[in-house]
C-alpha cells in the first residue's frame, strides 16, 4: 500500500493576510498546483448565434473585453501564487493565445490562418518568475481549441479574423527531472455549428510525465474536461474521464492527477457524475481529507478544480490521512478582492508521499 500525508491549506485571493504555513520541503515532499488561466471572458456566445450576422459582433465584443485584460497585472498576481507555494509541478489549464489577421478572410470562407500574436500570457509568467530568482520551464503541451472566427472593425462594415489557440501546459522546477511525457486529445469531444462557419471541434485534452522529486517518482497528470451544460456536455465529459482512467489504470508509479475537471464536487457522488466515477477508479480528492472535510467549502460556490492522488497499480488505493487545505484564488486584477472560486481559480497541495512498502 501506498501510504501518503498529504498538507494542504485554503487561500482566497482577499484573504493575503492569513498565510497558511510556508511549503514543507522536506525529503519526501511533492507540492504541485493547479490552475486555470482563462481570460476574462470565452466564446460561448458566438457559439450560441442563431445567425449568420451575429457572429462577427459578437466576437467583437470578446475581443474588446480581452483588450481591457492587464497581462502584466494578471502575471505578476500568479507569480504571487507561486512565489508563496514554491510547487515542483504546475498543471495550467486554458493557456490562451489570440492571433488576428488584418484584413480576415474568414467570412468570405478563406482558410489562411491568423498568425499575429496579440494574447499570450505564460510568457508573461513566467519572465515574471525569472525576474524572482524563480526557475520553472515548460516541460509539456497540448493544444486543445484552435478556432478562426471573424471579427467585426467599422460600420463599413470591415473584417479582421481572430484565432484563438487554447492549451494545457506542465511547468516544472528547476530541479526537479521529468521523463516520460506524453500527450494527448480526448476522441470524445463537443463539436459547434455556427452559422455562417460550419462546424467547429472543440477538443479537450491531457498531458502527463514522470517527475523525480526527491528520489522518489511519480506519474503527474493535468487536465481540462468539457464544461458544456446540458446532456450533451455531461455525456462528454464523462467519456473524456473515462479515456484518462482507461488510459492510467495500468501505471505502475503513485499518480498525482490534477486539473479542471468542470464537475461539481461540492455536490457530492450523486450530483457529480464524472466525480463520482473517479472515485470509483480509486482516485482520493484531498480536498476532503482536510479539517471539515467536503464540507470546509462554502455550499455557495462550486468545486472543479481537484487534486487527486492513486496508488500504483500494483498497490491499490492509496491511503490517505488528515490533511490540511490549501486553495488559489482568481488572479483577475477585477475579481482580487471577490469570494475564491476553485472554478475560475485553482488547489495547491503539499503531498507527503512516503516510499511505497516493499
Amino acid at each position: 500500500m501506498l501510504a501518503i500525508g498529504l498538507c494542504l491549506g485554503v487561500l482566497g485571493a482577499c484573504h493575503l493576510a492569513t498565510r497558511p504555513p510556508a511549503p514543507d520541503e522536506r525529503p519526501g515532499t511533492l507540492t504541485v498546483m493547479t490552475r486555470s488561466l482563462a481570460p476574462a471572458t470565452s466564446l460561448e456566445r458566438v457559439w450560441s448565434a442563431t445567425g449568420a450576422a451575429e457572429v462577427a459582433p459578437r466576437v467583437a465584443e470578446w475581443w474588446g473585453a480581452l483588450r481591457q485584460e492587464d497581462l502584466v497585472a494578471r502575471s505578476r498576481a500568479l507569480a504571487d501564487e507561486i512565489q508563496y507555494a514554491r510547487p515542483h509541478l504546475l498543471g495550467l489549464q486554458q493557456v490562451a493565445q489570440v492571433r488576428l489577421q488584418s484584413p480576415g478572410d474568414a467570412i468570405f470562407g478563406g482558410g489562411e490562418p491568423a498568425q499575429a500574436l496579440q494574447l499570450d500570457l505564460l510568457p508573461a509568467l513566467l519572465a515574471e518568475l525569472d525576474a524572482r530568482g524563480l526557475r520553472y520551464r515548460e516541460v509539456a503541451r497540448v493544444r486543445d481549441l484552435d478556432v478562426e472566427v471573424p471579427l467585426l472593425t467599422g460600420a463599413a462594415p470591415s473584417f479582421d479574423d481572430a484565432r484563438l489557440t487554447d492549451f494545457d501546459v506542465i511547468l516544472a522546477r528547476e530541479d526537479v527531472a521529468v521523463s516520460g511525457v506524453r500527450t494527448g486529445n480526448y476522441v470524445a469531444r463537443r463539436d459547434v455549428e455556427v452559422p455562417g462557419l460550419g462546424r467547429l471541434a472543440l477538443p479537450r485534452g491531457w498531458l502527463s510525465l514522470v517527475a523525480e522529486v526527491g528520489g522518489q517518482r511519480y506519474r503527474f497528470v493535468s487536465t481540462h474536461l468539457e464544461a458544456a451544460p446540458g446532456e450533451e456536455g455531461l455525456r462528454v465529459q464523462l467519456a473524456q474521464a473515462a479515456e484518462l482512467i482507461h488510459t492510467l489504470r495500468g501505471e505502475p508509479l503513485p499518480v498525482v492527477l490534477v486539473g479542471d475537471f468542470n464537475s461539481p464536487a461540492n455536490l457530492g457522488l450523486v450530483g457529480a457524475p464524472t466525480y463520482r466515477e473517479l472515485l470509483l477508479a480509486g482516485y482520493v480528492d484531498v480536498w476532503t481529507r482536510r479539517p471539515g472535510g467536503a464540507l470546509a467549502f462554502s455550499p455557495l460556490e462550486t468545486r472543479r478544480n481537484l487534486v487527486l492522488v492513486r496508488g500504483s497499480a500494483a498497490s491499490g488505493p492509496p491511503r490517505v490521512g488528515p490533511v490540511l487545505a490549501y486553495g488559489v484564488g482568481d488572479a483577475r486584477p477585477e475579481r482580487r478582492l471577490a469570494p475564491w472560486r476553485s472554478n475560475l481559480g485553482g488547489v495547491v497541495a503539499h503531498l507527503r508521499l512516503p516510499p511505497p512498502r516493499n
